[in-house]
Formats: C-alpha cells, sequence, structure tokens
C-alpha cells in the first residue's frame, strides 16, 4: 500500500495543496480555450494532467512497503568455545560467519560479535569495513569467571569498599574476598547468570591487595589504595552507663579513635569519662530517648553523624526518632521471639527494617542509614560485647568497623576513580569539594587537565590514557596511587565496550533485522522523471 509522510494539518502544506489544485484548473482552463478547435486537445490535456500529477507526486513523496533483507555478518573471538559459537549460528541462521581476515572486505549492515578475545587490528578493520550499518557485540565469560567487575579505586581507611560483578555458576558455590586468608565478605551463588555485591570496611593504609575467590579457587585480584584517615571524635550519650556502650567506647579508642562517654547518673549528676584527645565530635552514639536532644540536633544540623542503638521497643522508638529528626524509618515485626539470630552469637530486635529508596541498607546487619542534614542511622543489634567475653574478638571488630564505615560523616574533599583501570585505556579521575579546586593532576609521568562541571563549581574530573602499568603516584601529600592493569580478562571486555560505544553513535543506527523497510523513489528518479514529462509537453506543440 503506498504511503505518505505529507502533514496536511501545517498551514504551508494547505498552502501548497490549494496551489497545485489551482494551477490544474487553470492549464485545463487556458488549454480549454485555446485549442478546444484543435484536434489533439486530448492529447494535451493527457501531457499537462501528467506533468501536474507528477508535481503533485514530487511533493507527495510517497514511499511504499516492502520486505527488508539484512546482510548479517557473524564474527567469533578466540575465546569462545566452539559448542557456544554453534548455538550462536543456529540462532542467526541468516548470518554469515567471517574472519578477521575477511572483515575489511565483508560487503555488511550489521555485523554480531562474539567474545572480546580479538587481536588490536581488529577494530581498524571493522572501521573501514564496506557497508557497515551496525555493530552489536556479545561479550563471552565462561562458567566461574567473574565479568562486569567494579570497585572503588580509592578508599578513605575506616571508609566501605564495595565490589560489583556478575559471574556465571554451574551450581550452588561460595564467592568471597579474602586479604591475606581472612575472609571479608562472602556470598551464595545459585546456579546461573548472578550479579553480586562483595563490601568491607577498608583497613591499614596504602597499597591493598585482596583476592576474589570461588570455591576455594582465586579467579581475580582486587587492588585499591587505602589512603590515611583523621580519627573520628565519637561522643557517647546514655541515660545510663551499661557495658555494651562502655565496651565500644573502649575499642574505638584502641582504633586510635577519640571517646567522650557522657552518661547520666542521676537527675543532676552526669559522668564524663574521655578516652584519647577529644574535639568536636564527628558521630553522636545514643539512645533513641535522647533523639530531641540538644547535642543531637545540632550534630546534624552541623553535617555529623548520629547513631542510634539499643532499641528495644522499634515501632515506638522510630517514630520518636523520625518526629525528632524528620527521617523515615519503619519496622516491621518478623517473629514473635525475644530476638532473632543474626549470626553465631549474634542476636539482634525481631523486627525488619522497611526498604525505603530514599535509605541504605547494610547488607549484613540489621542497619539502616538516611542522610538528611547529617548521617542519622538506627541500629537493631542487641549486645555484642558477649563476643569479646567468648573471645571472638575479630568478629566484634568485623561487626563495628562496618558500622562506623556507614557512619562516617563524608569528608571534606573526595577524591574518587572507578577501578579496574587498564593501559591505553580511558579512565576517569572525579574531585568533590577541593577548595581550591586543582587545575591539573599528576599521574605518574602524565599531567591531566581537570574539567570543572558546569553545574557544580566544586565538582571535577579528569579524563587520561595510562600508558604505563603498575602503581602510579598522584603526587599528593597523602601518597596516593592508581593501579593499572595491563592484561586481564576484564581488558579485553573493557576494550570491546569502548569500541562499540564509539563507533555506534557515528552511523547512528541500530542492528539490521528482517523487519518489513519501507522503498521510495529517489531523488535523481524524481529528476528524471520531471524532465523527461517537461520535455514531452514541451515537444508536442512542434510535432
Amino acid at each position: 500500500m503506498i504511503q505518505t509522510d505529507f502533514n496536511w494539518n501545517v498551514p504551508l502544506n494547505l498552502a501548497i495543496a490549494l496551489a497545485l489544485l489551482a494551477l490544474l484548473t487553470v492549464q485545463c482552463v487556458v488549454l480549454y480555450t485555446r485549442h478546444r478547435h484543435s484536434g489533439r486537445l486530448g492529447v494535451r490535456l493527457g501531457l499537462n494532467a501528467l506533468l501536474w500529477a507528477s508535481v503533485v507526486a514530487w511533493v507527495l513523496d510517497p514511499y511504499w512497503p516492502v520486505a527488508g533483507k539484512s546482510a548479517v555478518g557473524l564474527l567469533i573471538a578466540g575465546n569462545v568455545p566452539q559448542e557456544v559459537s554453534g548455538r550462536l549460528r543456529d540462532s542467526l541462521p541468516a548470518a554469515r560467519v567471517v574472519s578477521a581476515d575477511e572483515i575489511e572486505q565483508a560487503d555488511l549492515d550489521t555485523l554480531v560479535i562474539a567474545g572480546q578475545d580479538f587481536a588490536p587490528g581488529i577494530f581498524a578493520g571493522i572501521r573501514q569495513s564496506r557497508g557497515m550499518a551496525a555493530v552489536r557485540w556479545l561479550p563471552y565469560f565462561k562458567s566461574g569467571e567473574a565479568s562486569d567487575l567494579h570497585w572503588k579505586g580509592v578508599v578513605k581507611r575506616g571508609g566501605l569498599q564495595r565490589i560489583t560483578g556478575a559471574i556465571q555458576s554451574a551450581e550452588k558455590q561460595v564467592l568471597q574476598i579474602k586479604y591475606a586468608g581472612q575472609t571479608l565478605d562472602s556470598v551464595l551463588l545459585n546456579p546461573g547468570n548472578s550479579r553480586f555485591t562483595l563490601s568491607f570496611a577498608a583497613f591499614g593504609e596504602g597499597r591493598t591487595t585482596t583476592t576474589l575467590h570461588l570455591d576455594g579457587r582465586t579467579i581475580d585480584t582486587v587492588r585499591f589504595f587505602t589512603q590515611p584517615d583523621k580519627p573520628l571524635t565519637v561522643r557517647f550519650l546514655v541515660d545510663n552507663p551499661d557495658f555494651e556502650t562502655r565496651n565500644l567506647a573502649t575499642w574505638l579508642g584502641k582504633q586510635g579513635h577519640a571517646a567522650l562517654y557522657d552518661a547520666r547518673l542521676s537527675k543532676d549528676i552526669r559522668s564524663l569519662l574521655k578516652i584519647n584527645n577529644t574535639g568536636s565530635p564527628d558521630l553522636i552514639v545514643t539512645t533513641p530517648s535522647n533523639a530531641a536532644h540538644a547535642v543531637v540536633r545540632k550534630a546534624v544540623k552541623d553535617g555529623k553523624s548520629v547513631l542510634f542503638v539499643q532499641l528495644s521497643d522499634p515501632p515506638a522508638e522510630l517514630r520518636v526518632i523520625n518526629q525528632a529528626q524528620g527521617t523515615g524509618f519503619e519496622a516491621t515485626k518478623i517473629s514473635n521471639e525475644e530476638a532473632v539470630p543474626v549470626s553465631g552469637i549474634l542476636t539482634a530486635q525481631p523486627f525488619r527494617f522497611t526498604p525505603q529508596s530514599f535509605q541504605v541498607k547494610a547488607p549484613h546487619y540489621p542497619l539502616v542509614v538516611e542522610k538528611t542534614t547529617g548521617t542519622i542511622a538506627a541500629s537493631l543489634l542487641n549486645e555484642t560485647f558477649p563476643l569479646q567475653l567468648s573471645g571472638d574478638s575479630i568478629a566484634y571488630g568485623k561487626i563495628w568497623s562496618e558500622i562506623m564505615a556507614y557512619v562516617r560523616p563524608a569528608p571534606a574533599s573526595v577524591l574518587e576513580w572507578d577501578a579496574p583501570a587498564f593501559k591505553n585505556l580511558p579512565a576517569n579521575i572525579h574531585l568533590n569539594n577541593f577548595q581550591p579546586m586543582p587545575r591539573f593532576v599528576r599521574i605518574g609521568a602524565d599531567t591531566v587537565f581537570t574539567t570543572t562541571s558546569a553545574l557544580n563549581n566544586r565538582s571535577a574530573a579528569a579524563t587520561f590514557q595510562p600508558t604505563e602499568s603498575g602503581w602510579l603516584s598522584l603526587h599528593d601529600s597523602l601518597g596516593t596511587e592508581l593501579f593499572v592493569a595491563s592484561h586481564s580478562p576484564l581488558r579485553n571486555a573493557a576494550l570491546m565496550q569502548q569500541f562499540t560505544l564509539s563507533i555506534q553513535p557515528k552511523n547512528g543506527k541500530t542492528v539490521a533485522t528482517n523487519e518489513r523497510s519501507v522503498a521510495k523513489l529517489p531523488g535523481w528518479g524524481w529528476l528524471a522523471w520531471l524532465v523527461l514529462v517537461l520535455a514531452l509537453v514541451w515537444i508536442e506543440p512542434k510535432i
């Protein structure tokens, strides 16, 4: 069926249509008036009508649907097994398998690339191939091999390191992140493709190397830099001295932090205990009964953090916190028992926080965090000090290190980048809240200029392409270093992803299919036809 995109609602188009109708009327009247006694009136009327119809058709630019045909090529990488490539060929029966040597001369309008293990010259061949319309990449990773792996390239000591990725597992297996043989976090994988997230509080300072293990087998290495951070000053504001908060204050002091233990002994008597040199508090640890306390309100107003602990009636106490701080904490009862197990002898209140899009929930413990002008967190954990009494000080430290990572106030200035970074591939460094904002960043032997955000003059970014591998110094006062990997299956995937992203916008087309397309007369065809009709109208009187 012939169709047209001529818009009859546009005033100019209506004017053109009326002009064409007037032209036809004038043609017919003039021809009839001048040549009504001629024996060739019919021929002349027919030729002029043909000319008019040709002009109308040119203006309307009609088209008609036709069955689309696509020349599809399938390029298979060396890391794709024959079994997988066979299934791909079966799913694309119209595709023609091409080799890397043939790609430049292949006349295709769609190229499907399977896998990512190619020689570097393949990209130039694809760009120079004839008639290339669209490229689609199908990454391939074998079972048990991590893909789409990302983590923070630099973390403050005590901050939260988060590792995300995907993996295909043939059976139920345990994925672990380890340091020096000690498990920092783990997750159980179900058979099939799975997304995973591993997290832990950054420890130590300087270069940090951890390993990713799948059922005891090392599958990748996670390297990042841990920057030193100033010790926290934590103020405990409690109604009565108790062993749980007192033990936590002592543990924080042993970790190098300062603690001010402020407990009420009676109506008019308070006890103040200082551990290490204290200053203005970065974090307030208190109970829900003090949610409206002036110290707590001031801390939140100043952008500091508050952690509410020792909840005994979570629904009622969370309402008190919400009313005093404007938060949206909610909890739902999940058991009729007095406590529910968390891990080992660690227990929690028999409630679960209701998920909210504006809150962050810790994955391992019943802790939820909400950002207001400051950071407000609530914990449903019961007493943790029995872990230390039982001799498991490592588990105790792991619990509170992770909780502290969530409630630490945001640092004054932030330098960050996404890892892994690869040699000869672009990497981005982000800077926030630097005063003044640096005009450039030195990375190894390179100097990279920063670009300040148009929306936020306190945020900037620098993009560079490392030509060296290994640890590269940023030449700052903290001795920060960036690790650049040279060889990795992830590097080949990152290289292919960058290539497909760079080539797609240039052609502006998507992958071709066998769906119906349209056909229309090209511009040169209209020109030839109109010239021919005009020639017939001009020649006819001379014959």
